[in-house]
């Protein structure tokens, strides 16, 4: 098993901060409603960081782990059992964040290779996640 810092509950770095956006969903009956039948473990890796955040949803409720992302063998589908991937450098997740690259310009850094996909319908959740992050509830 990976060693994912589950047995001490803490959780670290770029996991942190993917753990401090999604962790109000768990708050949200929107989102527990529309989301009670998905089960998806979908993997984000900040290649230029030391560790790597690993996305559980649990039907209608996420919690992020972290994982150590070197050795390479620690991020592989076979250990982990992720049904998503998505590599990149931090900056480029941070443009993703603040709006600054579009959904093109994501396409044209996977095409030159700067961005890593795996199971692309999968990583469709993590879109939808991020929708209801910026719906007010009322």
């Amino acid at each position: 098993m990976v060693e994912s810092n589950q047995e001490n509950n803490e959780i670290r770095g770029f996991a942190v901060l993917i753990n401090s956006i999604l962790t109000p969903l768990n708050e949200n009956k929107r989102f527990q409603d529309k989301f009670q039948n998905v089960s998806s473990r979908i993997l984000l890796n900040a290649s230029n960081l030391k560790y790597a955040a690993l996305i559980v949803i649990d039907h209608g409720f996420v919690r992020v782990e972290s994982i150590l992302n070197k050795p390479k063998e620690n991020l592989k589908k076979r250990k982990i059992g992720w049904n998503a991937f998505l590599e990149m450098d931090t900056q480029t997740f941070l443009a993703i964040a603040m709006n600054r690259l579009s959904l093109l310009g994501v396409a044209k850094k996977w095409l030159t290779g700067k961005v890593k996909m795996r199971g692309i319908r999968k990583l469709l959740i993590l879109l939808k996640m991020f929708k209801f992050l910026t719906i007010y509830n009322e």
